[in-house]
């Protein structure tokens, strides 16, 4: 079966080791920083349609400002927890492959 471009999976990286140890804490940092970021992105949709709905004011300018750069910060954060990730699974994959 040839492979197409459509049909491969998005997530999938050729060049890494499908199994690597990585420690739990950044998981769960991970999973902490996801929550905020679609706690902060609620907030601004909602606010987008607060007078529709509800007839209320929307967060002013600077309030989206500061939340949305929450958001890349947040952004900035995972990557950087990932790349840590990352690199202590290349690792130990590098051991694994030397000590067989």
């Amino acid at each position: 079966m040839q492979s197409h471009p459509l049909t491969q999976s998005p997530w999938s990286v050729d060049a890494d080791a499908e199994h690597g140890l990585v420690p739990i804490s950044p998981l769960h940092q991970i999973d902490r920083a996801r929550y905020a970021i679609a706690v902060m992105t609620r907030m601004v949709g909602n606010s987008a349609s607060e007078p529709d709905a509800t007839g209320g004011q929307p967060l002013d300018a600077w309030t989206v400002a500061a939340l949305m750069g929450g958001v890349e910060g947040l952004c900035d954060h995972l990557g950087t927890l990932v790349d840590a990730m990352l690199e202590q699974a290349r690792a130990w994959n590098k051991r694994c492959q030397t000590t067989n």
